[in-house]
């Protein structure tokens, strides 16, 4: 009797999308700017007042983009009100749905009482809306964290690396900020103010210094991890180096986003250029978001079948 050979064609389907490794991306800016915005409000210093209304402004514009990027993921947008009546207190999804509709409200109020000068109110609203504000980005490392089946993701270590990374990105976007409005909208200051406000600049740019050597510990040891534990993780390390995201991973992220900055850093001529310091900044931007990239569509990459 001949036998028979039957081939199924089972789709392999990826839960999420590009759109999901964008909105990571922007929340991630979100917290940067916040954060940033809210140490210099609580340090009450004139020449910090500047990079206070920036980061403050820059909090609720980026964050009223991001969930945009939610909407276009889903196949049916118009039930995301789903989300508010059927509850799972257990879910990081539900936690974040509430972040996302409360903080706003809150990021508005503090960014109107920074820009009119009133300390003391915005000091009190930036601090009550930083665990906010930082749970907007830190509930998405969770998602991925609590995924058991994917090796990428199920690390304890994701939702810290997703914060620092976002201190990296929104840090690198706001000194390109200031260092452009220093360039253009300082002549009109005295010589002390202009130095003054270069000074911010410096310190911020010795503040992403940190936070990237930071970034590197965290993804050097979450490296480690993968090479030297189940099968899993050892296929999900050869498609992050010698596999389909290695270009992305190793060259985008690692060498352009954080090796070369890091190097550029290191000498002063460029922290004192102008286009130095934008230059690293983007480049810095554009390793973050590589991350963001190869964490979602990377660690989809290994068929769970």
């Amino acid at each position: 009797m001949e036998s028979v050979r039957v081939v199924y064609n089972i789709p392999y389907a990826v839960p999420f999308s590009m759109m999901i490794a964008i909105y990571f991306y922007i929340t991630g800016l979100h917290m940067g700017f916040y954060t940033t915005s809210v140490v210099a409000t609580l340090l009450g210093k004139r020449e910090w007042k500047p990079i206070g209304k920036i980061g403050a402004v820059g909090a609720v514009v980026i964050l009223c983009i991001a969930p945009i990027f939610l909407l276009v993921d889903l196949t049916q947008p118009f039930r995301f009100w789903h989300l508010f009546v059927h509850l799972n207190v257990t879910s990081p999804i539900t936690w974040g749905t509430y972040f996302l509709t409360t903080y706003p409200l809150i990021g508005l109020f503090y960014a109107y009482f920074v820009l009119a000068g009133r300390q003391r109110p915005a000091k009190i609203l930036g601090l009550i809306g930083f665990p906010i504000a930082v749970s907007v980005h830190g509930y998405t490392g969770f998602i991925l964290a609590l995924s058991k089946a994917r090796a990428f993701w199920n690390a304890s270590i994701n939702p810290i690396l997703f914060l620092v990374s976002a201190m990296v990105s929104g840090l690198a976007l706001i000194v390109l900020i200031a260092n452009v409005r220093y360039r253009y909208l300082t002549k009109n200051e005295t010589q002390e103010q202009r130095d003054a406000d270069f000074a911010i600049i410096r310190t911020m740019l010795t503040m992403l210094t940190v936070f990237i050597l930071i970034d590197l510990v965290l993804l050097g040891s979450d490296m480690a991890v993968l090479g030297n534990s189940d099968i899993d993780s050892w296929e999900q390390l050869k498609v992050l180096t010698v596999g389909e995201f290695g270009f992305l991973f190793l060259v985008v992220e690692i060498l352009v986003g954080e090796i070369i900055p890091l190097g550029m850093l290191s000498f002063k001529r460029i922290r004192e250029s102008f286009w130095g310091i934008n230059i690293l900044s983007l480049l810095i931007m554009a390793g973050i978001f590589a991350m963001r990239i190869v964490l979602v569509m990377g660690g989809q990459h290994i068929q769970l079948h």
